[in-house]
């Protein structure tokens, strides 16, 4: 017993003091129902409408094709403990050696390609680069301190570049 004389009895719950029945459907339901009508209903989307879109997306395919893929490269620049060791035009095959730190690296150019083929490095990143073709493209070894970067007249966006 309280103080008031009554027994104390527990608070009752949510349901009891506030039942939803009596509260309207949810604003965010209604939300969902009214977009999933306007994108599934054909009623809501004119001939015009769809058009619209069709273009807009076939525009944002074109831009990111421009904007992101770089021209053929003309030649590869071939650095060798930070210090350029040769620069090469790959209009002609030929491999090259390039003395590092750990010992030799061996790089290809092949078919306007360039590609590190074999590199004393511990975990052969620079040889798993494979072939690289795009001006701003690069392979670098760097326990061995090797590196090559295939340069154009444009380089190939990244986010570097931003």
């Amino acid at each position: 017993m309280t103080s008031a004389g009554m027994a104390d009895s527990p608070p009752p719950d949510d349901e009891t003091r506030f039942p939803l029945s009596n509260f309207p459907p949810q604003a965010g339901e209604r939300a969902n129902e009214s977009l999933r009508d306007t994108l599934f209903n054909s009623s809501h989307l004119k001939a015009g409408d769809w058009l619209t879109l069709l273009l807009g997306g076939v525009c944002v395919v074109l831009l990111t094709l421009k904007l992101w893929s770089g021209d053929l490269a003309d030649k590869a620049v071939i650095r060798s403990g930070g210090k350029i060791f040769r620069e090469v035009p790959l209009s002609r095959d030929q491999h090259i050696e390039v003395l590092g730190p750990l010992g030799t690296s061996v790089i290809a150019i092949q078919q306007r390609k360039a590609r590190i083929v074999s590199d004393p490095s511990p975990r052969q990143y620079c040889v798993r680069q494979g072939w690289l073709q795009q001006s701003g493209e690069i392979a670098l070894c760097l326990p061995n301190q090797v590196s090559v970067e295939l340069t154009g007249s444009q380089k190939k966006y990244d986010s570097l570049n931003y």
